[in-house]
């Protein structure tokens, strides 16, 4: 969406990143109606097809959650477009990665990520 920035004051990549998240989630959770619907007409290999569609959208909205952490992460810093050519500064942990599992499930946010692969320690991720 060239021009987005202008209008809403926010870097289109991120915009472009922020709506394909939201349709993944959507068509993830629409995906629940058309497996129900399959089940129903007991239609069992159109149910798998729809729950394997299903988890290709988690599991790409997952990666779209963490691409999006990673950057705004680094947009805070003041890493991006205004600093390309400084070298970064910032020691901040990136996000982990989608493919990369610490014990969570695919609902866990990057602050759970973060909890569970700090446990058992006795400070809470500082990331809020």
């Amino acid at each position: 969406m060239a021009g987005n920035e202008q209008q809403t004051g926010t870097r289109d990549e991120h915009y472009n990143l922020i709506s394909a998240l939201y349709h993944l989630l959507e068509g993830a959770s629409t995906c629940e109606q058309y497996i129900r619907d399959a089940q129903e007409a007991g239609d069992q290999e159109l149910a798998q097809f729809f729950k394997d569609w299903q988890d290709e959208q988690r599991n790409l909205s997952e990666r779209a959650k963490n691409l999006l952490g990673s950057r705004i992460l680094h947009a805070g810093a003041g890493i991006g477009r205004a600093q390309e050519a400084a070298p970064a500064k910032s020691s901040a942990k990136s996000p982990t990665n989608a493919s990369v599992k610490s014990g969570g499930n695919a609902q866990d946010d990057l602050v759970d990520e973060q909890s569970k692969e700090s446990f058992p320690a006795s400070d809470s991720p500082a990331k809020y």
